[in-house]
C-alpha cells in the first residue's frame, strides 16, 4: 500500500491500531509523510526508523513517539564485540550508559565481588552472573567469580571502559 496516501491509510483502518511502526528504508520523504499522516489520523503511538540524526529530529517534531536507528545501533554493538575479546554483547541505554556482557578472565577468576570491589573502584555494577545454565541475579558480595563466567554489568561507558582495560592488563 502507498502509505503516503491518506485515503489508503484510512481504507486500511489504520486509526484502529494502537501502535504502528514506520520502517521505510531509504525514502526519507515517504517516512516523514507516513509518520505525519499516521499521527493525523489518530494512531496513538508511532515508532519510526531514522536514517540519521536530522531525520530523527524531523520525525520527533512531526509527532513520532519513538525513533530508532537500527543500523547505527547494530554497528555500535558489533564494534564493541570486535574491539574486545571479552565483550559478548552490548546494549546502549543512553549516550553515556550501557549494559554489557563480559567473560571473566584469569584476572577476575577466583575472587569474590567484595575482593574485587568493582562498584567502588569503577562505579559499575554487576547485575547478574551467568554460569553455565545458572543465572545469579543480584549476586551477593561473597559470590566468587569463576573463569569464563559471564558478567552482566551496567554503568557509565567510560567506567566500563576503565574496568575492561584493567581486566585486560
Amino acid at each position: 500500500a502507498d502509505t503516503t496516501d491518506e485515503s489508503v491509510l484510512k481504507s486500511l483502518g489504520i486509526r484502529n491500531f494502537d501502535h504502528v511502526i514506520v520502517a521505510i528504508g531509504d525514502d526519507i520523504q515517504s517516512s516523514i509523510l507516513t509518520t505525519l499522516m499516521l499521527k493525523e489520523v489518530g494512531v496513538k503511538k508511532v515508532t519510526a526508523k531514522a536514517q540519521n540524526d536530522y531525520h530523527e529530529k524531523v520525525l520527533l517534531k512531526i509527532g513520532a513517539d519513538q525513533v530508532v536507528h537500527p543500523e547505527r545501533d547494530m554497528g555500535r554493538r558489533i564494534a564493541n564485540n570486535i574491539v574486545s575479546n571479552n565483550v559478548l554483547d552490548y546494549l546502549e541505554l543512553s549516550d553515556e550508559h550501557s549494559i554489557m556482557e563480559i567473560i571473566a578472565n584469569e584476572t577476575l577468576a577466583e575472587n569474590t565481588l567484595i575482593d574485587l570491589d568493582i562498584r567502588a573502584r569503577y562505579g559499575i555494577n554487576i547485575v547478574a552472573i551467568k554460569r553455565g545454565k545458572e543465572i545469579i541475579v543480584s549476586p551477593q558480595a561473597d559470590e566468587a567469580i569463576h573463569l569464563n563466567d559471564i558478567l552482566i554489568i551496567i554503568g557509565a561507558d567510560n567506567d566500563i571502559d576503565r574496568f575492561e582495560k584493567k581486566m585486560n592488563d
